[in-house]
């Protein structure tokens, strides 16, 4: 089902840890008609990551050059790497008629409502279903030492204090039952939009204005 004649801005926020990553995957794999807005970053590649599919990996000089030339819509720094998402993204998506989904923080969710229409967004926060089952998913990745862990916990505390600034807040309890309720409300905002134009198409027959 499209959303009308126009694509919508997907933005799935959470602390890290809490399983905002995984959730766009599995979203993806669920819905056709969307793509994921693959950010810029300058930190170094994981072994497990694809260029061009997890992320566009730059230098922090290039990463830099390309901020001054206003390329990102919104850029974030977190535990000292740069992050962007660009423009061309949202573009290519408005000329395929491709919702876009954004994985990002709270900060680059503010700066993308500064650029568009609140009707074009759907926002979602994704919170962990307590703070020790946070801590437990961020040893159970084992990323990161204890100082590390500590460190994000402390950021994760001050992240979701933003909650309030989304429409839709989500406990991930599971992960397969809350991709199937961001689905849920996605289809359920496309329906809404659709059913609106058909009633002022309607409204505009039998009440007669313009």
């Amino acid at each position: 089902m499209n959303i009308g004649k126009t694509n919508k801005l997907i933005i799935i926020s959470s602390p890290s840890g809490a399983g905002k990553t995984t959730l766009c995957k599995l979203l993806i794999k669920k819905m056709k008609n969307i793509k994921l807005s693959v950010s810029f970053t300058s930190r170094s590649k994981r072994l497990n990551e694809i260029e061009g599919k997890d992320y566009h990996f730059v230098s922090r000089k290039k990463f830099e050059i390309l901020k001054k030339q206003n390329f990102f819509i919104e850029t974030a720094k977190n535990f000292n790497n740069l992050y962007g998402s660009p423009f061309s993204i949202i573009n290519k998506a408005d000329k395929n008629k491709q919702h876009l989904l954004f994985d990002i923080d709270w900060k680059g969710a503010r700066k993308i409502r500064k650029f568009y229409d609140k009707s074009r967004i759907i926002d979602f926060f994704i919170l962990p279903p307590s703070k020790l089952e946070l801590k437990r998913r961020l040893i159970k990745r084992g990323r990161d030492n204890a100082n590390e862990i500590n460190l994000r916990l402390s950021y994760a505390f001050d992240e979701m204090k933003h909650y309030k600034e989304y429409k839709y807040v989500l406990i991930n309890e599971n992960v397969y039952k809350t991709v199937s309720q961001i689905k849920k409300i996605i289809e359920y905002n496309q329906l809404l939009e659709h059913q609106n134009k058909i009633l002022n198409l309607k409204l505009k027959k039998i009440i007669n204005f313009e």
